[in-house]
């Protein structure tokens, strides 16, 4: 039953893409012009829309079809050619602006960090920087780049009387993606210029309540503030307060020092007890009612923060708690709510090898985060693709419903002691083993 829960899942993260040029790499763009790739393997490629796929499936693409992941990427920048923005939105070669912020970036930054890098790394460097530094236009029958840009630009932050006040986050950490992509190609001006953009987050976050609290532009925080209901799925956008304060996927060990690190587990553990009560899902979508909504996507990180602020087994219990309750294996219970192009169920496939990418693997020097498999044994055919090796082996010995808590772990045969390791192990080849057991190891991985 296991199985047909993850390869259901692996199908339909397998799923989300159509492809909208012709056999012979002819496509429409966004002004109705034909267009021609020049790579004979290239495809254009829509979707609804990059919104938060770092945590889902750009990551899954990225270890299980990094081929697919560059065939994004190309496209990406094929409409990038064609009309001069990268799309968040690319639904049937269109800028269609459903949501927020750039995270086409990400997925492009991801790609490269993670060693598939045949494509123009220069161009889509320009590309990322533009979208981050022009104000948003109109370009064919859609609308390209960021609405509140400007407003970021001049304040640091985006205030809740001038654009959508969580865009803050969002933005910075589109921010700081770029500031990485630009590390690793050594443009060190552009890397320090949006590495202090990434930072930008922190204008968001009042400390004295240890929310991202609504804040205006003359720099006052709203009164009578409150973290579900103030601004609810309109100034946090499909999501409230207490959930968008956790989004710093880039650094949540500062995320954690600014509201401090007590007030972030306890108010954390506290959502997770009752959120497991829904089954993690918000009756009648109303993610925003709740804290913890598996349901949606800004939720997806949560089980995977404990792992930061020295709580692993926390992490191990409640990524398993979301599996357990959320995904079902019949056809009325695979998912609960909007399954959004494979999202929920790419989630699910990471979280069963597992694995994860808090920062959706962009950093110069990615990491792997471990959480608790739900196999015994599985092997990960890595293809030997852009200089990969052949294979990964995660073995989880003892491992149950019950037995979900890591005792100890070797990695290629070696003691590990922390609940990370680079992602480059992973991908020239190798071996995770992990001894697992019914109660908490309170000493492994918080080094």
């Amino acid at each position: 039953m296991e199985k047909v829960r993850f390869y259901s899942n692996m199908y339909r993260a397998l799923a989300s893409r159509n492809t909208w040029s012709d056999v012979d790499g002819r496509w429409v763009d966004a002004f109705q012009q034909v267009q021609q790739l020049k790579d004979p393997k290239a495809v254009a490629l829509g979707c609804d829309a990059f919104w938060n796929t770092f945590w889902n499936l750009n990551q899954f693409w990225n270890l299980v079809t990094p081929e697919w992941s560059s065939r994004w990427v190309k496209s990406q920048l094929a409409m990038y050619d064609a009309n001069g923005w990268l799309a968040k939105g690319p639904a049937g070669m269109n800028y269609v602006p459903v949501m927020v912020a750039e995270h086409e970036i990400p997925l492009i930054v991801s790609a490269y960090q993670m060693g598939i890098r045949d494509f123009d790394a220069q161009k889509a460097f320009a590309a990322m920087k533009k979208m981050q530094t022009t104000p948003p236009s109109k370009v064919g029958l859609g609308y390209a780049g960021n609405r509140d840009l400007v407003t970021y630009l001049e304040h640091k932050y985006v205030p809740y009387d001038k654009g959508r006040f969580s865009n803050t986050l969002e933005y910075a950490y589109d921010d700081w993606t770029v500031s990485q992509m630009a590390k690793a190609l050594g443009k060190h001006d552009d890397e320090k210029l949006f590495t202090a953009r990434g930072n930008y987050w922190r204008n968001a976050i009042d400390t004295a309540t240890g929310y991202a609290r609504l804040r205006k532009s003359d720099g006052s925080w709203m009164p009578g503030f409150d973290p579900f209901k103030s601004g609810a799925n309109e100034h946090y956008v499909e999501g409230n307060a207490w959930q968008l304060t956790y989004f710093v996927p880039q650094d949540i060990p500062a995320l954690a020092h600014e509201i401090g690190e007590k007030r972030f587990i306890e108010r954390l553990s506290w959502g997770f007890t009752e959120s497991d009560k829904l089954r993690y899902n918000a009756p009648g979508d109303q993610y925003w009612d709740y804290p913890v909504i598996q349901g949606n996507q800004q939720s997806m990180h949560f089980a995977f923060l404990f792992n930061w602020v020295k709580r692993p087994w926390l992490t191990q219990q409640w990524s398993r708690a979301i599996m357990d309750r959320y995904y079902g294996a019949g056809q009325a219970n695979a998912y609960l709510g909007d399954e959004d192009q494979g999202q929920m169920s790419a989630w699910f496939i990471m979280a069963a090898l597992g694995l994860f990418q808090t920062d959706g693997g962009c950093s110069t020097e990615p990491v792997y985060e471990i959480a608790s498999p739900l196999f015994p044994k599985v092997t990960i055919d890595l293809g030997e693709q852009y200089g990969r090796g052949k294979q990964f082996v995660i073995t989880a010995k003892n491992v149950s419903k019950i037995n979900k808590y890591i005792q100890r772990a070797t990695l290629n045969g070696k003691p590990l002691q922390s609940f990370r390791f680079p992602a480059s192990e992973l991908l020239k080849g190798g071996q995770l083993t992990l001894e697992m057991g019914n109660t908490p190891n309170k000493k492994w991985g918080i080094e």
